[in-house]
């Protein structure tokens, strides 16, 4: 974990350049001028952050995402426009207004999407349209949102006959595997001394409500130990862990964007943005059942659960006892393609200020109380612990995790039930 830019850009120079900086990315606004006017055809565009027409979603996404309805020239007059939502996919989106107004001389507006697919199981499609607009304004066409449904899981044969043999013990998974819907919070430390993104510098309580978690029997199950992996949403932290992620890097305008990072090449190379729709999930695998206790065992060294092609890898020793979540993301997708294209790729992503996915939102250990360690007057550390009833079908959990230069420990507690 390199040092904080925070400690390098308290002089006034160092925050006049990074003004400047950010300054000189500024889109330029040389396309609107008048000797570069369009002069065709007026028409109306639908746009994503990345300038296409079309986005893939996670079927738990709750991201805004934010579409950009522009003119291709101004006009004298004010342009009201009426949209619309339409296909399978529709009652799975709410449009923030279906009508939106572009105040004369000026191009564009903006409406956001907000997904709220919790239901999903096939392949869903939604088209945004205009269906109203000012004479002579012509529509060069829809906006297309696929949503791509839950996972599926299915027992493979060996998995099977250890779920027969753990109920001719006693032991019931029946009522745990499958969907769960997770009930909880997230009480998140915040920071003092560091000036992250909006979203998550001040200390909060987030609600995690009716989150579909996806059970299934792990492939580190023997004979004698049943083993859950949660392999979709763990804990119904997806949301908010993106949120966390984001927080420390797209949304972090002081330190991601500093002078002498690599952060905005990563950026331009794999075509990410602050509002670039991205998916990200959170995975839990190696949770041991305990039934004659009803307890779970689910801490480990950090490196169990970080993938083995994981670029920026940290020693065994240098790993604290945490929650090893595995994550998911788009972001990590196409950083992975670049850096196997261009291997060179790797140092850029390496000089990004945080970009280490694992040890930002897993800083500290868990497996005792590091208050002191962490300099802070709050401490709020909880013992990990799991718990799980068979008979009802649910799951409990409660732990502590330290996100990089936070206040104290944040805490999470939640809750699932199997879903009938």
């Amino acid at each position: 974990m390199k040092t904080s830019l925070y400690h390098r850009l308290r002089s006034i120079g160092a925050i006049g350049l990074f003004s400047l900086l950010l300054l000189s990315l500024l889109p330029s606004c040389a396309k609107d001028t008048p000797d570069n006017k369009y002069r065709g055809e007026n028409k109306i565009q639908l746009r994503l952050p990345d300038g296409s027409r079309s986005v893939l979603i996670a079927a738990t996404s709750t991201s805004p995402i934010k579409v950009t309805v522009r003119l291709t020239s101004r006009r004298t007059d004010a342009v009201t426009l009426q949209l619309n939502l339409t296909g399978e996919a529709a009652s799975s989106l709410t449009l923030s207004s279906k009508t939106l107004t572009i105040p004369a001389g000026q191009l564009e507006g903006e409406v956001v999407i907000i997904p709220s697919a919790k239901g999903v199981t096939t392949q869903q499609q939604a088209k945004l349209s205009v269906t109203s607009a000012a004479s002579g304004l012509m529509v060069e066409g829809d906006l297309t949102i696929t949503i791509s449904p839950f996972p599926v899981w299915t027992p493979t044969a060996a998995q099977q006959a250890l779920i027969d043999g753990y109920r001719a013990k006693g032991i019931d998974l029946s009522t745990i595997l499958g969907y769960h819907t997770v009930e909880g919070s997230v009480d998140w430390a915040g920071f003092t001394d560091y000036d992250y993104g909006t979203d998550i510098r001040s200390k909060a309580t987030w609600r995690i409500s009716g989150a579909t978690m996806l059970v299934e029997l792990s492939d580190r199950a023997t004979a004698d130990q049943p083993v859950l992996k949660f392999s979709y949403n763990a804990l119904g932290l997806n949301d908010i862990y993106k949120k966390l992620w984001d927080g420390y890097t797209v949304d972090n305008l002081l330190y991601f964007y500093a002078e002498g990072t690599s952060s905005l090449e990563v950026m331009k190379a794999i075509n990410w943005t602050q509002s670039s729709a991205e998916t990200f999930n959170v995975v839990l695998d190696n949770v041991r059942v305990n039934a004659s206790t009803g307890t779970l065992a689910f801490t480990g060294k950090r490196l169990s659960g970080m993938p083995a092609t994981y670029p920026l890898r940290e020693d065994e020793s240098d790993s604290p006892i945490v929650v090893p979540f595995t994550y998911e993301s788009s972001v990590w997708t196409r950083v992975m393609a670049k850096i196997a294209a261009e291997p060179t790729f790797k140092e850029t992503v390496e000089s990004a200020e945080g970009m280490e996915l694992y040890s930002i939102l897993s800083h500290t250990g868990i497996d005792e109380d590091r208050t002191a360690e962490l300099d802070v007057t709050e401490g709020h550390y909880v013992k990990p612990e799991g718990k799980i009833d068979l008979k009802k079908g649910t799951l409990s959990f409660t732990f502590p995790f330290h996100g990089y230069n936070s206040d104290y420990y944040s805490v999470v507690k939640v809750t699932s039930q199997q879903r009938k």
